[in-house]
């Protein structure tokens, strides 16, 4: 055999090889576009928008198992409770316009402290009021808190039939009554607490009807104090029950023991 021919099969089979090499490529980067193509994409952060579990005014994060030890005051961890057990709420050091603030830096203060805004603030058919408390309840990343807090009771007088402004009527009140609770996404600096509730609305010549609901509280600790946070998006609908029955024992609430009771 020719030295020349042996040279001109070497060169064949390097021309082989790069045809072979960039049409291997070229099918590896279309497999990787496809499947980028066609793979799913994570879901929103914040999901879809909560289903009113309750007419609250405290602007608007899993359902464990019910724990059976208390466990320490804090956890690390954003899944489960960090506190299980009945409750005794602590009253805050200090009177401010009828809201007792200044609550312990521990869980039992965070439901303390979202038992106390949560009744100032859903007990009252005046904006006004649910305003002021909300001054003083808000975190101070919580700019608009008052103005929430306010459109949420007119949006409670609209929906009883009342007047969205003006004087409430004689005769009609609203009442939250905080029975029973649960906490989630527990650390050091922030908890969410929910509260299981009676609400109870008088209205005139219709009598009083109380009805339960489901009302989370967010709170982040500032300023020496629990403050309020804007609610996350949250559905706790599936959580509904009447305080102290055998469903919301089921359902994983924990007593709730009001303070100097």
């Amino acid at each position: 055999m020719y030295p020349g021919h042996r040279g001109d099969r070497g060169r064949r089979l390097w021309r082989w090889f790069l045809v072979w090499f960039f049409v291997t490529a070229a099918v590896l980067v279309i497999g990787l576009v496809i499947e980028q193509a066609v793979s799913p994409r994570p879901a929103d952060h914040w999901g879809e928008p909560p289903k009113a579990s309750g007419p609250s005014a405290v602007p608007a994060t899993r359902t464990p198992p019910p724990a059976t030890q208390t466990a320490s005051p804090f956890a690390t961890s954003t899944g489960g409770p960090s506190l299980t057990g009945p409750v005794h709420v602590v009253q805050g050091r200090q009177l401010v316009n009828g809201v007792y603030l200044g609550y312990p830096h521990s869980t039992v203060g965070a439901v303390s402290a979202a038992d106390e805004f949560l009744t100032a603030i859903d007990s009252t058919l005046d904006p006004d009021r649910a305003a002021a408390v909300m001054r003083l309840a808000a975190d101070p990343s919580y700019a608009n808190g008052p103005q929430q807090a306010a459109a949420g009771v007119v949006s409670d007088r609209k929906n009883l039939g009342l007047p969205a402004g003006g004087a409430v009527p004689q005769g009609a009140s609203v009442e939250t009554d905080p029975a029973e609770y649960q906490v989630r996404d527990v650390s050091p600096d922030r908890v969410t607490v929910l509260l299981l509730c009676d609400f109870v609305t008088t209205l005139p010549g219709q009598g009083t009807q109380t009805k339960a609901g489901v009302f989370p509280v967010s709170l982040h600790w500032a300023q020496g104090d629990w403050k309020v946070l804007p609610q996350a998006r949250a559905d706790y609908e599936s959580l509904s029950a009447d305080p102290d029955s055998p469903r919301a024992a089921g359902l994983g609430w924990q007593q709730l023991e009001p303070a100097g009771g």
